[in-house]
């Protein structure tokens, strides 16, 4: 299963496929493989918290804003911030911080942390794979 690194997104082929199988598993299994998926966004989550308290001004001032989280959902794994900003007509101080996040921590996380990717997402196929063929039975 390749896999493709597209910025700002990594992308795997064949993932309908993948997807439809997972769906068919076991609920332990299902959650092994959201466990795993998680794990491979870590890294990438780690690096943009920390390029968002040093690369945006004023941004130590209130670090909980520079807090990201990770998510995982039936088609993709991502990396979003974990503070979500007021609403309606006045958005705050800070209007542009959403475009600060993604130009100066997210992106730029990923792009540093891609090189990785790829063999994590290999590990963790193998790891499901294993986890599959020994009945669901936790490693």
């Amino acid at each position: 299963m390749p896999v493709v690194v597209d910025r700002p997104a990594v992308l795997v082929e064949g993932e309908q496929q993948l997807f439809r199988a997972f769906a068919k598993a076991d609920r332990e299994s299902r959650l092994f493989v959201r466990r795993e998926f998680r794990a491979i966004a870590e890294p990438t989550r780690r690096e943009a918290e920390a390029l968002a308290l040093s690369q945006i001004r004023n941004m130590p001032k209130s670090p909980k804003w520079a807090g990201m989280r990770t998510g995982v959902t039936q088609k993709l794994v991502y990396v979003a911030p974990r503070q979500k900003g007021a609403r309606g007509r006045r958005a705050g101080r800070r209007p542009n911080l959403a475009d600060l996040l993604m130009g100066r921590a997210m992106e730029p996380a990923l792009r540093r942390t891609e090189p990785g990717i790829e063999r994590r997402v290999e590990r963790a196929f193998d790891d499901i794979v294993d986890h599959f063929n020994h009945g669901g039975t936790a490693l």
